[in-house]
């Protein structure tokens, strides 16, 4: 893989034309002056049988390259999803998504040789995907009282009737982290949910079959997709966006060298 083009994604100013972020480029916009946001989106792919399942229940979530020709890609898939962060310049979580990929339109075209592609996604009735930061090959959960802002980092389906069904989705657990009411005294519950999730170094997402959204262990019984579509050759692919911002970098001499008077060549004064 040539390591050239690895994190070579700008930093978008007002003005620039562009139609998606770069995930794979770690590309940000300078939406708000001051502050770089960014969105990482990615997926996972299950192609396992049910024998296979209890192997099956923690998973990286692949980044895609821009380079789709395989034979000759420049750029190999990222092999996991990681939000950018240093303790200099912290990043901030503000949103989470998960969803079960179905084909465009439902059941494939049927012009396309490959169509459909994507599959259910079989598991235990109740029990969640949880898309979140990862603690050493364990998910943080997100407790009932936020102290971290876990709920703007996460998100999380569930399973109904021993599936994942294609379509399932949801969006951030805590929506989005912003106080929404207050009481006559002003409680601390009035904040619930109201914090991003703070990294102070790269931080790895992952997703995680588990019980309970609270949960920190991996305890799902795993997920696999049927022996027809199997057969077929389609697969259930999990598919997830984390969004954040982290402040931009410190200002420079760069920023005004071109604005200041000075003698540009030998002998001027551009005065």
């Amino acid at each position: 893989m040539a390591t050239y083009k690895s994190d070579g994604g700008a930093i978008l100013t007002p003005g620039n034309q562009i139609n998606k972020l770069s995930a794979f480029n770690h590309e940000g916009v300078l939406g708000w002056p001051g502050i770089e946001l960014f969105e990482q989106i990615g997926y996972v792919k299950v192609t396992n049988l049910e024998a296979d399942k209890a192997s099956n229940k923690s998973f990286s979530i692949t980044v895609p390259s821009p380079d789709r020709r395989v034979g000759d890609r420049v750029r190999d898939d990222r092999t996991s999803l990681v939000v950018k962060a240093s303790t200099a310049r912290p990043s901030y979580v503000y949103g989470a998504s998960i969803a079960i990929a179905q084909d465009t339109p439902t059941g494939g075209l049927p012009s396309f040789p490959a169509s459909p592609i994507t599959a259910d996604l079989g598991g235990t009735t109740t029990e969640l995907l949880l898309l979140g930061p990862d603690n050493s090959g364990s998910p943080i959960g997100v407790p009932a009282t936020q102290l971290l802002g876990n709920a703007a980092a996460s998100s999380s389906i569930t399973a109904a009737n021993s599936l994942f069904a294609q379509g399932l989705e949801d969006t951030t657990t805590g929506d989005f982290p912003a106080w929404s009411s207050v009481t006559a005294t002003i409680a601390a519950g009035d904040a619930a949910n109201s914090m991003m999730y703070k990294v102070t170094a790269d931080t790895t997402f992952k997703v995680y079959n588990v019980n309970a959204i609270t949960g920190t262990s991996v305890n799902g019984d795993g997920v696999f997709i049927s022996a027809d579509d199997s057969t077929a050759g389609r697969a259930a692919y999990i598919v997830c966006r984390v969004n954040y911002l982290r402040p931009a970098k410190a200002v420079s001499w760069d920023d005004v060298s071109s604005f200041v008077d000075f003698a540009s060549q030998v002998g001027g004064t551009d005065s």
